[in-house]
């Protein structure tokens, strides 16, 4: 049986010795790993690396210190990150290597950003990959799948458009066989996949990015549970009881699942077309009726649902946009455009309620909607 080789990761940190017991702890025997301090990182570990980790604050370097210009004084993490990219970028290695920062003062990275800026959106921002809290709970599982899926990037992104599309639909996970591989394959393109990109030579983490920096965080053509429950109409702790069980529906929502490239690195993720197709398969042009697709979902699953208020469900996001588990109705929720917000995802959604004791989601609602925001006393 062939050998698969593990990923590398390479952390760079001020203060090593403190932190190899952790990341080897952490990582365990998933991937190679080495713990250097800044002034020991060479050309060969980052020509090695399949993901490269730099600490945010580097204070103990006496040896960058002792240097006249401050252009050899790279001040900080993030500043150490585009030194290294720039070295292996140039090396000519035959693979692909991606930087995060790990760090323990996640606010270094904000700089001008509001102090509520998402990971994703901190990274997209820094020029990196990632950025992973020292005390992250999920942290090391987080840096294994990123390194497994730039591990598994071509150097090289296969010529021709049917080579191209097919490469980025077997990274994808998108299995030839399945019903809905058009719909989902569509709804891919519509979400602005670096397709053209990469087949006209464009760097591989360009898809990394795509998925982590655009498609993961919003709801897309890949949905959140929350999203999947709204969808179904069924509560989000509902949703989460069939998924961990063994029913008829539980095995056709996992063969729904995202299994793809980054599967997982924010939780599970459904193929939002293959959803929409089984719903379609289950009561046809009569989709929107709530107490027939409960009908056939309880069938599937063996049990009962209760029934959802608001008609038609859709999730509604706290002051983090992120879901807050409750659902609203288009009369009951308002819209909201949030900064970095693609324009190819779902319409982001909060109560009223919400958006008037909230200042910062007051300031994102929909303009189509501000008016709503008056009391009804005023209206």
């Amino acid at each position: 049986m062939e050998t698969v080789a593990k990923p590398f990761v390479l952390v760079v940190d001020d203060e090593p010795d403190s932190l190899r017991a952790d990341v080897a702890a952490g990582l365990g025997d998933h991937a190679e790993h080495e713990v250097l301090h800044p002034r020991e990182v060479e050309l060969v570990h980052l020509e090695r690396a399949d993901l490269v980790l730099v600490d945010s604050r580097l204070d103990d370097w006496n040896e960058r210190d002792a240097q006249e210009s401050i252009a050899l004084k790279p001040a900080t993490g993030m500043a150490l990150a585009v030194v290294l990219r720039e070295h292996v970028d140039r090396s000519g290695k035959d693979r692909l290597t991606a930087f995060a920062l790990h760090t323990a003062h996640l606010d270094d990275l904000r700089g001008r950003l509001p102090a509520a800026s998402a990971q994703h959106v901190l990274a997209r921002f820094n020029n990196l990959e990632w950025a992973f809290p020292k005390a992250g709970p999920r942290r090391y599982d987080q840096m294994l799948t990123l390194a497994v899926a730039v591990h598994r990037l071509p150097r090289k992104w296969p010529d021709g458009e049917e080579e191209s599309a097919s490469h980025l639909q077997s990274l994808l996970g998108l299995r030839e066989d399945a019903a809905w591989l058009d719909r989902c394959w569509r709804e891919v393109l519509e979400c602005q996949a670096p397709v053209h990109e990469l087949r006209d030579g464009g760097h591989g983490l360009m898809l990394v990015r795509w998925l982590l920096h655009q498609v993961m965080p919003y709801p897309c053509f890949l949905s959140e549970a929350h999203w999947v429950a709204a969808r179904l109409q069924i509560s989000h702790a509902e949703l989460q009881s069939v998924v961990n069980g063994d029913s008829p529906l539980a095995k056709d929502l996992e063969s729904m699942q995202y299994s793809g490239l980054l599967a997982g690195f924010l939780g599970r993720r459904w193929w939002r077309g293959a959803l929409e197709d089984y719903v379609w398969q289950a009561v046809g042009a009569r989709a929107a009726d709530a107490q027939l697709l409960r009908v056939a979902l309880q069938d599937r699953a063996g049990r009962g649902f209760g029934a959802i208020e608001a008609s038609p469900p859709v999730v509604c996001l706290g002051p983090d946009l992120q879901p807050t588990g409750q659902f609203g109705s288009p009369t009951t929720a308002i819209r909201l455009r949030p900064d970095h917000w693609p324009a190819f995802a779902d319409t982001a959604w909060t109560t009223l309620e919400t958006a008037k004791a909230e200042p910062a989601l007051a300031a994102m609602v929909d303009p189509l909607d501000r008016e709503r925001l008056c009391d009804e006393s005023e209206e």
